[in-house]
């Protein structure tokens, strides 16, 4: 098309046009130059271009090759141009060929009725290869974002089963490693011995938990095995009773040395079931770090309010000095915050007037899923 072009620019200035030359045709030639060029790197810029050239076309009784193309250029831009390009650019052709044919070539209605229909028809394998095209683009962009959905599930998934492993072995040998410091320091038989009952009594529980999300984790378990899976985990957590997992945070605590007060407000029995392992979490989270960080001489409180249509856990403890007593894995309150803001709550953490505090607060209504 380029040598076409420049070949019959040549040849228009090399004519003896007897007068004065029909500038027309030198932009005749131009436009449809312009026109494949922009089919071919800018499909854009054809819908103007094309009306540019019909323009140009438009005086010229015998336009001969350059129609050809025209007729080339709309078969081209089936395919290449945008649907709202293509409406412009077969519309103009259309308006043109009904101008060009009554005003300026004369009344020929054959020829008119002939190539308005032919016209359509030479963008009917256009418009095939688009519609074909863009199904196997959207087909491609579907398995894209279930590729990515897919990930996305998986990356969660990790993420929560490596908040449920922080939760579950953090907080167990924690309270496992303060109680036989305990037993070891202490010369009285009776402490030696509550303490290795302790121990026992946590190590239990922790292995039970452990077992639980080692079954979670298990890739290889049929349908029906998940399906008794998640029928266990909700019995769980149906089963939590909170005024229990509180008391037993205090007694741990009292055990350990750190006088603890528990203060509840409400029915506690009134907190859904999907929320009621979130809140033994916080309990653990905030009693194992009671434990890390406090030494001598100091005491916590504990604080549990339902009222509405939400639940606050407050946990706070005398700030002391020195360094923690046990080493921080800085995760834990990562994990909680992430629990507390998928079931739509908030929670503080932070030192408050001497204080350290943990404070969360839990909606019954919203984004509920057992845990």
């Amino acid at each position: 098309m380029t040598v076409s072009a420049f070949d019959d620019v040549r040849v228009f200035f090399q004519t003896d046009h007897g007068g004065e030359p029909p500038w027309w045709k030198l932009a005749s030639f131009v436009t449809y130059w312009a026109v494949w060029m922009a089919l071919a790197f800018r499909p854009k810029y054809t819908a103007i271009t094309f009306v540019l050239m019909l323009g140009a076309l438009y005086p010229n009784p015998h336009p001969g090759g350059t129609l050809l193309l025209a007729f080339t250029a709309v078969a081209v831009a089936g395919y290449r141009v945008s649907t709202r390009g293509l409406m412009v650019v077969v519309g103009s052709f259309l308006l043109w060929q009904l101008a060009w044919s009554l005003s300026v070539t004369g009344p020929s209605p054959a020829q008119l009725w002939g190539s308005i229909p032919f016209t359509l028809l030479l963008v009917t394998p256009g418009l095939g290869v688009k519609l074909l095209r863009e199904r196997n683009l959207h087909t491609e962009r579907a398995r894209q974002m279930s590729a990515q959905a897919v990930a996305k599930a998986a990356l969660e998934e990790r993420t929560e089963l490596a908040r449920e492993l922080h939760d579950v072995v953090t907080h167990g040998l924690t309270m496992i490693a303060v109680q036989a410091n305990l037993g070891t320091l202490s010369k009285d038989a009776e402490v030696q011995q509550h303490a290795l009952s302790e121990i026992g009594s946590m190590a239990r529980r922790s292995l039970d938990d452990l077992r639980r999300l080692l079954q979670t984790m298990r890739g290889d378990e049929p349908a029906a095995g998940a399906v008794e899976l998640d029928a266990s985990v909700s019995t769980s957590s149906a089963c939590i009773d909170l005024a229990q997992s509180v008391g037993d945070a205090q007694k741990r605590l009292n055990n350990l040395g750190v006088p603890t007060r528990v203060t509840t407000s409400g029915d506690l029995t009134e907190t859904p079931n999907g929320l009621r392992s979130t809140v033994e979490r916080i309990l653990q989270e905030g009693a194992t770090n009671v434990v890390r960080h406090t030494g001598g001489n100091s005491e916590c409180e504990i604080s549990m309010d339902v009222r509405g249509y939400k639940i606050e856990v407050a946990i706070r403890n005398r700030m002391t000095t020195g360094t923690p007593r046990l080493p921080v894995s800085g995760t834990g309150l990562v994990g909680l915050r992430e629990r507390v803001s998928r079931l739509g709550g908030t929670i503080y953490t932070g030192p408050v007037d001497g204080w350290w505090v943990i404070r969360a607060v839990l909606p019954f209504q919203g984004r509920q899923t057992l845990q």
